[in-house]
């Protein structure tokens, strides 16, 4: 019934206010003699169905808690960690503003920071129906899925899920949560009750999940975001799944209660020091991501249609290559470069060259002319070949160059685009397309030298901002031929090997793209998106996201902020409506000053999560300090 494993959590004492021993004495009572030498267990329950309602994760004993504790229900079915950048899908079942929602959907804010560091793809879908939910797990192919959602159990003791205004049999969920190229690694259930019945758990361990997180109950949201937040960090520092999930329920005991409720489920094959991540390949990405200077705290947050829009240009055989960004009013502090950052980032995560052509905050920092425009995608060009370490490749649109020396080459070249830029005639389309073309496709090759996720479906992007500061350079109904004429359903690039671009402005002040769109907008590979301030609902829980992320430059900021639950939500619509008006660009300063004053009021409460761990952990000896 049960296997010992002698493992990494540290012993206690912690304190469980009124938790009782009682399973503790019925399972491991007569043991514990033998047991208590070992400072540390990890204890691995293999249970009948009967049993498995009750919530073995609470026992204690001496008044310390057996935290490192996961279930097996004879199922077999081991696979190998994550080698590249965890793609993680979050997604629920109502909006994420629901009551029963929210601590879940606080638990993406904490998620999120992995975003900002490079260490995790994250994807959102809300509301989401059975068929959504199936549909986004088979394009997006998630390592990690984390579902919240209502649940109930029937007469018969049967769970139900709430999913887009439906409860559907808790049986249906496992192929739909599996449609993907292959299962995810692990998937969370948010779901009330789902781990008080193991049907649905072992539905998802058959079809190939070896790694299953269910509720043993309602989780209250302080616990949840501790737990969450440990757990994640754990993982990526290298510890096992048991050991991070322990880690996890350590922080949360600090908050005094729902600690237990996480139940851990594995196959039986899964070793008890699996490890989930790659974390040397995973933080090699990142650390190239940061050269290109794509990496930037806060993470991101709202945007949802301009990323499912960025999915599909990334989709195999897309024939999308024209995305274009436009706000109908004033550009200003509504985050357009922290957008393309992003949008960079995204790209390169998903094995593609970005080039940001960032920031532009005036005319006279902008391209205008083509021949300026070329010599920007060159310049970008080289210093990303520079920044990733990649073979040195002649640009057919420059002078040749020695390629002996790599160093002197790189020089060279880039002493060959300051003379291409001063050149003084007018420069055609015709002149430059197939040569640039080229020049974007050998790019996209040397960068598969770089090993996986780059490969044969690599591409290089263009990413350009503010194109309506971009005075003469674009063209289409201006004089001069500029950068919209070069744009082909290639992009920038070949048939073999198109160049998407990607571009944002202000339509109202840009007439040559407002026209461009006029003309082309039916195409299958143009799509055009609004960029306005957020709306109510997506600032709401977007800037609470930022908030709980302690993240800030300055220390005196570099807390946990959050409205307490139960806190109406039309009124903290109304103070980030009032003092944000919806623009992200105005994170970094208006909103820390906003919520500072908003907590004197209790409309927001602070706490420092890094320093309540770290206290917890010296205290009681443990020896993993994140």
């Amino acid at each position: 019934m049960t296997l010992f494993h002698e493992g990494s959590v540290l012993a206690g004492p912690y304190p469980l206010g009124s938790l009782r021993g009682d399973l503790f004495d019925a399972l491991l009572g007569p043991a514990w003699r033998a047991l208590r030498r070992f400072r540390a267990l990890e204890l691995t329950l293999e249970l009948p169905p009967e049993l498995q309602g009750h919530s073995w994760e609470a026992m204690r004993a001496d008044g310390i808690p057996l935290l490192a504790i996961s279930r097996r229900l004879g199922v077999r079915g081991f696979r190998e960690p994550v080698r590249d950048v965890p793609k993680v899908l979050f997604a629920s079942g109502a909006e994420l503003t629901d009551p029963v929602i929210r601590p879940g959907a606080m638990f993406l804010g904490t998620l999120r920071d992995c975003d900002a560091q490079g260490l995790a793809q994250t994807r959102v879908a809300e509301a989401v129906t059975l068929r959504r939910l199936s549909d986004r797990c088979a394009s997006f192919s998630p390592d990690v899925v984390h579902l919240v959602a209502h649940g109930r159990l029937d007469a018969d003791g049967g769970l139900w899920i709430g999913l887009g205004g439906e409860f559907v049999p808790a049986d249906r969920l496992a192929p739909a949560l599996t449609s993907g190229a292959r299962p995810p690694l692990a998937v969370v259930l948010s779901i009330c009750h789902s781990a008080v019945t193991a049907g649905p758990v072992e539905a998802l361990l058959r079809a190939g999940v070896p790694v299953v997180v269910a509720m043993g109950g309602e989780i209250t949201e302080y616990a949840c975001r501790l737990f969450s937040r440990r757990c994640v960090d754990a993982l990526l520092h290298g510890e096992s799944v048991a050991v991070a999930v322990a880690h996890g329920r350590q922080a949360a005991s600090a908050a005094g209660s729902d600690w237990a409720l996480p139940a851990l489920y594995v196959t039986d094959d899964l070793p008890e020091d699996f490890q989930a991540v790659d974390l040397a390949e995973v933080r090699r990405i990142s650390g190239l991501a940061g050269r290109l200077e794509l990496l930037e705290a806060p993470a991101y947050v709202g945007r949802t249609a301009i990323f499912d829009a960025l999915d599909e240009v990334l989709a195999p055989g897309s024939e999308r290559t024209l995305l274009g960004i436009t706000s109908g009013g004033p550009f200003e502090n509504i985050g357009g470069t922290r957008l393309l950052r992003e949008i960079g980032l995204r790209l390169f995560q998903s094995g593609h060259v970005p080039l940001l052509l960032a920031p532009f905050d005036n005319e006279r920092a902008a391209p205008h002319s083509l021949r300026q425009v070329v010599a920007e995608i060159l310049i970008h060009a080289i210093r990303a070949g520079e920044r990733l370490g990649l073979p040195v490749t002649e640009m057919r649109c420059l002078d040749p160059v020695d390629l002996a020396d790599p160093v002197r080459a790189r020089q060279a070249l880039k002493s060959g685009v300051e003379r291409f830029a001063a050149a003084g005639e007018v420069l055609s389309p015709g002149q430059i397309d197939s040569l640039l073309a080229a020049d974007l496709a050998d790019l996209a090759a040397a960068a598969q030298s770089l090993g996986p996720p780059f490969g044969e479906h690599t591409r290089v992007a263009v990413l350009a901002e503010a194109l309506h500061l971009w005075v003469d350079a674009l063209g289409w109904t201006e004089r001069d031929k500029g950068l919209l004429d070069l744009l082909t359903p290639a992009g920038l690039g070949t048939p073999g090997r198109p160049a998407p671009v990607i571009v944002t402005a202000e339509l109202s002040a840009c007439y040559p793209l407002r026209n461009f769109r006029e003309e082309k907008s039916g195409m299958p590979w143009c799509a055009f998106l609004e960029l306005e301030p957020f709306s109510d609902e997506e600032a709401a829980l977007g800037f609470q996201w930022v908030l709980l992320q302690e993240w800030h430059p300055d220390q005196a900021y570099r807390r946990t902020y959050y409205a307490p639950p139960g806190r109406d939500p039309d009124e903290l619509k109304e103070s980030f409506r009032r003092l944000m008006k919806g623009r992200p660009g105005l994170i970094k300063t208006d909103l820390y000053r906003m919520v500072h004053a908003l907590a004197a009021l209790q409309v927001f409460h602070s706490h420092n999560d890094s320093e309540a761990w770290h206290a917890y952990a010296r205290l009681h000896g443990l020896r993993y300090e994140p």
